[in-house]
């Protein structure tokens, strides 16, 4: 996104940082401070769709995500909904796990790698964006 947005006026890039982070949207037309054409090229070359398929919890206090990454590789995250009216996200901070545990499906596949900062974030995000919906 920095790249794409470098010749811009540095305010471009704080309204983009707003409408992802703030605002919380799902494409680049949705953020109407930025003008349309840039708005298309962010589409084009910064997608901001998380490709991913969720399962909840019988009592629907859990919510567990599997994102697919851009290389391919997979990795769970969980939102845990408290009676209490607190939320908390439990996100990977790797692909694999290098302990083995025999009860773990995450263990057998072994370490793969450690995940980016944006990846990380990707997780925090999709389920900020999950739980502006359940409000809208």
């Amino acid at each position: 996104m920095e790249k794409v947005l470098e010749k811009e006026p540095q305010y471009r890039l704080e309204q983009a940082k707003k409408a992802i982070f703030c605002d919380l949207i799902e494409d680049w037309f949705k953020a109407s401070t930025l003008p349309l054409s840039l708005r298309k090229k962010l589409n084009e070359e910064c997608p901001l769709d998380i490709r991913a398929q969720t399962s909840t919890s019988k009592d629907k206090r859990a919510v567990k995500v599997l994102i697919t990454l851009k290389d391919g590789s997979k990795i769970e995250s969980v939102l845990m909904r408290h009676k209490d009216g607190r939320n908390t996200v439990c996100v990977s901070s790797q692909v694999g796990c290098p302990l083995n545990c025999p009860f773990c499906t995450t263990g057998k596949m072994g370490f793969k790698r450690n995940l980016s900062v944006l990846e990380i974030l990707e997780q925090v995000l999709f389920f900020a964006r999950y739980l502006k919906k359940l409000k809208a």
